[in-house]
């Protein structure tokens, strides 16, 4: 092994991966070896503040969750891997979901910009706005009395 222990091999060694040589390793490096005590009382130190702070707040389940895990390294890892397959796969299958109802949403709104805009046609298109509509039969109307009233 070329120098000391990296700080993701240190991590892995926390977790209880770790392979023959950086076990043989830390037997040999006095250093490294104590980077992982010092690491490794921390924790142990961290726990204890937790498992006290739970007693003293009325939660003694706590101090029983983190002495079981404490006894399984690996549990947590097992538990915290699939934790994250399950997630990953409601991920996966909230994506299709998503698209679907974005996709109505976009179907609803240009259907609803299509009506819009025939309204906007019909009323465009139109010779006289609908409130001028009377106006309209009634000039034409009186046109004919003009006419008449121009014979006389």
């Amino acid at each position: 092994m070329n120098g000391h222990l990296s700080s993701e091999q240190i991590s892995r060694w926390m977790i209880g991966e770790r392979t023959d040589r950086e076990e043989e390793h830390v037997r040999r490096c006095s250093e490294c070896a104590a980077q992982l005590a010092a690491l490794e009382s921390a924790i142990a130190r961290f726990r204890d503040s937790v498992r006290d702070c739970g007693e003293m707040y009325g939660h003694p389940n706590v101090g029983l969750l983190s002495r079981a895990q404490s006894v399984r390294p690996g549990f947590l890892v097992g538990r915290s891997r699939w934790a994250s397959i399950a997630a990953a796969l409601l991920l996966l299958a909230a994506i299709p979901i998503y698209t679907t109802s974005r996709d109505r949403r976009a179907a609803e709104i240009a259907r609803a910009d299509a009506v819009l805009l025939e309204q906007v046609d019909a009323g465009i298109s139109r010779a006289v706005p609908a409130p001028m509509e009377p106006l309209v039969k009634l000039v034409s109307w009186n046109s004919g009395i003009a006419t008449t009233g121009e014979t006389r």
